[in-house]
């Protein structure tokens, strides 16, 4: 009887699994479908009859992709530095150091994450006008390091806390600072949690829309790509969703090689990370 109730709960578990995969690869795979096909005009079509690289040829000759993919990399990447730089120092004074004021900070740290971004749009772009740095991708690079900085300090923290404070004691008692000690001892136990850091504002960087479209609004060479995949189909290009899915398999390139380069850390981070989360 409790041999049934095993196998019938396993069935029940890998029928879900199966339903679950199905329903995370079918957009992907419409995706493709439509970035491959010929003579796609709208997303009601089905399977391809023919199958065709012009979308492709189409979206590097007609298009600003390059220029797009070329400034959300540029966006992503010193956001994933300024980042994960401001995160490990922020976490090692929260989880080392103990001063007035700490605990208050911190839960001011976490309440700015309850707003909406939408709420600080208009001083964003006023802070953006009066700084000068409208249409610049310097003015994205810190925005988006404060937005991504902000969400990940409560989870790093986590992670920290699991590191045994001997260790700290033990580095300084040999004579090291507690720069050092922060450099040399704690970072590299830190490895795990520092690519979660690194990946998660990458990819809140690369997929960043809401700020992008607000502030970067000047010609499109200055567009990143998220902005530049939406004009695609509201914008001077018309409504082109074979371009748009092409532009939209490509953009997503970076973002899977990234993981998959450090996806043995993300998720050591993650789940030694959640151990005091």
């Amino acid at each position: 009887m409790k041999k049934n109730k095993a196998r019938l709960a396993k069935v029940i578990m890998h029928l879900f699994l199966i339903c679950l995969l199905i329903v995370t690869i079918t957009p992907f795979a419409y995706i493709i479908m439509i970035a491959f096909g010929k003579n796609i005009v709208g997303t009601s079509a089905t399977i391809p009859k023919e199958f065709t690289l012009q979308n492709f040829q189409r979206l590097f000759t007609e298009t600003k992709f390059i220029h797009w993919l070329g400034n959300s990399l540029i966006i992503s990447l010193f956001t994933m530095v300024v980042a994960t730089l401001f995160v490990s120092i922020t976490v090692y004074v929260f989880s080392r150091l103990r001063f007035r004021g700490q605990g208050k900070l911190f839960q001011f740290i976490l309440l700015i994450q309850i707003f909406p971004l939408t709420l600080s749009m208009v001083s964003i772009f006023r802070i953006f006008v009066t700084l000068g740095i409208l249409n610049d991708l310097k003015g994205l690079i810190i925005v988006n390091s404060t937005i991504s900085s902000a969400g990940l300090v409560l989870l790093a923290k986590g992670y920290f806390d699991t590191i045994p404070y001997e260790i700290d004691e033990a580095a300084m008692m040999d004579g090291a600072t507690k720069f050092q000690t922060l450099v040399k001892v704690i970072l590299p136990l830190a490895k795990p949690m520092l690519a979660v850091v690194a990946i998660q504002s990458f990819v809140i960087a690369y997929n960043e829309y809401a700020i992008a479209s607000t502030v970067m609004t000047q010609g499109l060479d200055t567009m990143p790509l998220a902005v530049g995949l939406q004009s695609m189909i509201t914008g001077q290009y018309g409504t082109n969703w074979s371009l748009y899915c092409a532009a939209a398999l490509l953009g997503s390139v970076p973002m899977i090689l990234l993981f998959y380069s450090l996806q043995k850390y993300f998720i050591g981070g993650l789940t030694e990370g959640s151990v005091k989360f």
